[in-house]
């Protein structure tokens, strides 16, 4: 009984415990049991979603952005050494702080809209932006690397501009994602300015395996032919017309979006930081 407890307990500070208190990065056990948890926390994001009478819909989705960039900032200051290296503000949990502190405050929101009659989305905007500016502030206060701001945006641009206007010039082929699909171009230029020219790993077990072979441009085309392909089956198996299954669209669109968004803001302000 001892030895299968320790056999157990071994397992489980192998896999999950030591990569978050080392900070060694991911495994095929813990890439696997976060994937879990998150389709259990995006099934019960509908229900709630639900039950408070909000529409989760492309406004929805861009009036929680500022969140995810506090999200991927409080993570990079961590790294800095601002905020101070708790196992609350690392992977997996740093994401369910953050959905906490979203929910609480669209819960909040939501009240105040009944009783006050204030604008939803708006608001929610609002608190996710003053809590992202401050972390925005520590960033810059906290500022090593300004070159690698130019290294990030010039390879971002470099693909997404042209994305937009092959799209456009093809019955935009992007279907109206162009943002989603941004979000994970610009993760993928701040994974390659980290690994080009700061000497950064990735910590990811797929794309380690296709860096580790092909080097840190490939995170590109990858980045650009999954994501793409990801929205347009998920636009083709939920059309707009089904109006029944719209809500499980679009938060599947918003969790594509946060696992784009906010790593790429994590990198981007780490390296900014030197950390």
């Amino acid at each position: 009984m001892t030895s299968a407890l320790d056999s157990v307990v071994d397992f489980i500070t192998k896999y999950f415990i030591d990569p978050i208190t080392q900070h060694s990065g991911y495994n095929i056990i813990n890439t696997l049991t976060y994937a879990i948890i998150l389709a259990i926390g995006t099934y019960f994001s509908i229900k709630f979603l639900e039950k408070i009478n909000v529409r989760i819909d492309k406004r929805l989705i861009l009036g929680l952005v500022p969140f995810m960039v506090f999200g991927g900032t409080s993570r990079a200051l961590v790294d800095a050494g601002v905020y101070p290296d708790t196992p609350l503000l690392i992977t997996p949990f740093i994401y369910i702080n953050i959905a906490i502190v979203t929910i609480a405050t669209m819960v909040v929101i939501r009240i105040l809209q009944q009783r006050k009659g204030i604008d939803f989305h708006r608001n929610v905007f609002y608190v996710g932006t003053a809590l992202a500016t401050i972390n925005l502030i520590l960033v810059a206060i906290n500022l090593e690397r300004p070159a690698a701001f130019v290294y990030i945006l010039g390879s971002f641009g470099a693909l997404y501009l042209p994305l937009l206007l092959i799209s456009r010039g093809h019955d935009g082929f992007l279907r109206g994602n162009e943002y989603i699909v941004g979000a994970h171009i610009f993760d993928a230029a701040t994974t390659f300015t980290g690994i080009q020219f700061y000497g950064y790993i990735e910590q990811h077990v797929l794309t380690g395996y296709f860096i580790d072979h092909l080097g840190p441009l490939v995170m590109f085309p990858l980045k650009i032919i999954f994501i793409t392909l990801s929205l347009y089956l998920l636009d083709w198996i939920i059309p707009e017309e089904d109006k029944d299954n719209l809500s499980i669209k679009n938060i599947l669109k918003m969790v594509i979006l946060i696992l784009g968004l906010g790593p790429g803001v994590r990198n981007m302000c780490t390296i900014l930081m030197g950390a």
